[in-house]
């Protein structure tokens, strides 16, 4: 039986990764201010409230501070995105599940949006980032593409590549959340929900099925992910 930890390593483990979100939550504001060029590590140590020598014990360099932040937060929406879309789900619920969570962990991770959308980044491609955050996209990619190749089977959405459909939704969703960081960020969550959800509408579901949806005024059923409502 492998030995317990002593109490005062789990007391400093729990202490650092709270100091880490800390640093993880300046260093998003920060990033997303300036940008990565223009950001200094004594910036967000005066934002997150430690010491210099408090970061540099858990992130080496800047570099490897905004590549955390990049990966932790992908391996997050990564899981959550598992979670709700489920491949015994319906196609098309599985959608309005992973629209409902993108939309909703962005605007609860302003950050971390306008920091990603700051680097101009196309969420539609592949990143040029660590392998890590290539397999994050990878995943979610594949993830997307095995729902839109659920409901092209099933009649729901309409007749192309799965894989185009996957990253034609990313881009949409990429456009929605940056026109709502460019205006202010003053829109609710449930108005972005919506907004996505008429776009994807228009975009990927067959006419009769945009029909039949209508007629039985359908609304997706509501799952609680992380404490949240979800779709």
């Amino acid at each position: 039986m492998p030995a317990r930890p002593a109490p005062r390593d789990e007391a400093r483990r729990a202490r650092t990764d709270v100091y880490r979100q800390h640093v993880f939550e300046a260093a998003e504001e920060i990033f997303a201010e300036r940008g990565f060029e223009a950001a200094k590590l004594q910036d967000i140590s005066r934002r997150a409230g430690l010491s210099m020598g408090t970061i540099y014990a858990i992130f080496p360099s800047k570099t490897d501070l905004f590549r955390a932040i990049l990966e932790e937060r992908g391996r997050e929406l990564l899981t959550l995105a598992r979670g709700v879309a489920a491949p015994d789900r319906p196609a098309r619920a599985a959608l309005d599940a992973l629209i409902e969570l993108y939309v909703g962990y962005f605007v609860a991770h302003p950050g971390f949006l306008r920091m990603h959308l700051r680097a101009g980044t196309s969420w539609a491609l592949a990143p040029s980032g660590t392998a890590a955050q290539v397999k994050h996209w990878e995943d979610v990619h594949a993830l997307q593409a095995d729902i839109f190749r659920r409901g092209v089977a099933e009649g729901i959405f309409v007749d192309e590549d799965p894989g185009y459909l996957a990253r034609l939704f990313s881009a949409l969703d990429q456009v929605v959340l940056a026109d709502w960081v460019a205006r202010g960020m003053k829109a609710g969550r449930e108005q972005l929900v919506d907004r996505l959800r008429t776009q994807v509408e228009r975009s990927f579901v067959r006419t009769g099925a945009r029909a039949a949806r209508r007629a039985a005024g359908s609304r997706p059923t509501r799952h609680v992910v992380s404490g949240r409502t979800r779709a």
